[in-house]
């Protein structure tokens, strides 16, 4: 899986790089997009969660401490949307590649996942400005936050081997991660934290992959904690397993490509 990687490295680092660039390619904003998009989002949903329904929940910290909380989940969720939504297209919006021979599809994915963490890595940058001006330094244990994405990347990974060559087969996948989506967003402690859900609830959100890794940013961004470095290292190994097990179904289904596009 790494040596797929390894032996392309550089086409991978130049379609990420073209993939990015060419998102924001002739609009006037350019890259400035990638930090108003989330900033708009995280505006929208502060007034509608943290004011509007702030009493329901119950939470005891300031508007400010709860965007700031908010935006930590919505950085995990938004580079997991990102590759859900984009994984089932892969292969059919490149149909291209397919016919030569010589390109390494299965390094497609790596492509999507990076692109997604850099602008996971943007939400990150957004959020240490937005606690420096609302709150003041951060705490040492927010430099940690490296180790906590690096445990969801494999996933990322997993979903774009597994979801593009689905994608191939069926046509629908694209529809059915939509729904997936919508429904990730609030099933996921974003909004909310874990210790807010009714003990009955609480089971379901934990069998979320997301819900570990939002929890563990917020505890090293937010509250100023060490993660749970025995749980990421278990949540690595699972994720990679997850993304190996993956590639081998995208090879399998590699050879049958061309015939279904």
């Amino acid at each position: 899986m790494f040596r797929t990687l390894w032996r392309n490295r550089s086409l991978v680092l130049e379609l990420a790089r073209r993939e990015f660039s060419g998102r924001y390619r002739g609009s006037f904003g350019g890259v400035v997009w990638s930090f108003a998009q989330p900033l708009f989002l995280l505006a929208v949903y502060t007034v509608a969660f943290g004011v509007i329904f702030k009493a329901r929940w119950g939470f005891a910290g300031g508007t400010g401490d709860y965007a700031l909380m908010l935006f930590a989940g919505l950085i995990v969720f938004n580079a997991f949307a990102e590759c859900l939504a984009k994984a089932p297209t892969l292969i059919t919006a490149n149909a291209n590649f397919v016919k030569k021979v010589v390109f390494p599809l299965e390094t497609l994915p790596w492509v999507m996942a990076l692109t997604a963490l850099f602008h996971a890595l943007i939400g990150i940058a957004v959020w240490f400005i937005g606690y420096l001006i609302l709150v003041g330094i951060p705490s040492p244990s927010a430099l940690l936050f490296p180790l906590v994405l690096a445990s969801l990347f494999p996933l990322l990974l997993g979903l774009g081997w597994l979801l593009s060559a689905a994608g191939v087969v069926v046509r629908d996948i694209g529809q059915f991660t939509t729904m997936v989506s919508h429904a990730l967003l609030f099933l996921t402690p974003i909004f909310y934290s874990i210790d807010a859900v009714p003990p009955v609830l609480r089971g379901l959100l934990m069998v979320n992959p997301l819900t570990f890794v939002v929890e563990q940013l917020r505890l090293v961004l937010v509250f100023g904690r060490a993660p749970l470095f025995g749980g990421l290292a278990v949540y690595f190994v699972l994720s990679t397993l997850f993304a190996w097990v993956a590639l081998q179904f995208f090879r399998r289904l590699r050879p049958r490509f061309a015939d279904m596009l």
